[in-house]
This record gives C-alpha cells, sequence and structure tokens, in this order.
C-alpha cells in the first residue's frame, strides 16, 4: 500500500543540504578500513582516489555519477593524451559537491607510464594530487 497525504510540496519549498563528509580512514598499507574517522580535506583526499580508481559504470552499487571514464585504447598522440585525462579527471571529480575545480595539470612521461599532476581545489582548501596513467 502506498502511502497518501494531502500535502503536497513544490520544488521551491525545499532546500539543498550538504551531507557531511565523515567517513573512515583507509589504511592503504595494509589495505583496511580504520575504526578512526576523517573529515574535511582528509575525506575529499580519500575521495579522489577512490573516484580516480574506480571504472564508471563497472560496479552497481555505485551511481551513475560515480567514478571515471579513462579508456586510453584510442588515444594517439600527446596533445590528446594530455587532453583526454584532463578532461576525464576533471568530469569524474567535479562530480563531488566539495570538488569546485582540477586545475594545474602537469605530465611527467617515463619509459611506458606517465605521472599526473594537478591541482584539486575544495570547500576545505586546495592540494597537489599526483596519479600513474
Amino acid at each position: 500500500m502506498i502511502p497518501q497525504s494531502d500535502v503536497e510540496m513544490t520544488d521551491e519549498e525545499l532546500e539543498p543540504v550538504q551531507l557531511p563528509g565523515r567517513t573512515y580512514r583507509f589504511d592503504f598499507n595494509n589495505g583496511r578500513v580504520s575504526s578512526h574517522k576523517v573529515d574535511g580535506i582528509e575525506a575529499v583526499k580519500q575521495t579522489v582516489f577512490k573516484i580516480l580508481s574506480t571504472r564508471r559504470f563497472d560496479h552497481l552499487i555505485y551511481s551513475g555519477n560515480y567514478g571515471n571514464e579513462m579508456d586510453l585504447s584510442a588515444v594517439r598522440g600527446r596533445v590528446v593524451f594530455e587532453s583526454e585525462v584532463e578532461r576525464w579527471v576533471s568530469e569524474a571529480l567535479t562530480q563531488d559537491d566539495r570538488i569546485s575545480a582540477v586545475t594545474g595539470f602537469s605530465f611527467n612521461y617515463q619509459l611506458d607510464t606517465v605521472q599526473v599532476r594537478f591541482t584539486v581545489e575544495t570547500d576545505f582548501g586546495s592540494y597537489q594530487e599526483e596519479q600513474e596513467v
């Protein structure tokens, strides 16, 4: 049975509320979740790591807005590669309301990998992130 009500709410009456960012700390060295909690920029750092480590649409537990869509199979040339990596990372991370922008990309090419460094601008401040592609 579906509950019935005489009260109708419009979208104008609803106010967006920012959800708390508090989460359990990941222990990346041991591959475990700690009982300690983190908030603020530390929670955002963990979220960035998780988003960039998760392929979008591969896991039913996450919404279609979570994860990245990196696909290096069709990318040819450094200019296109750098442009696509910037787009993929920016689109993936700015889905989180706490992240306002991703800027300052730099690329360090090694034998068969690339170190990508960028700045994540959040509501709690900015920090440098580095990922290997």
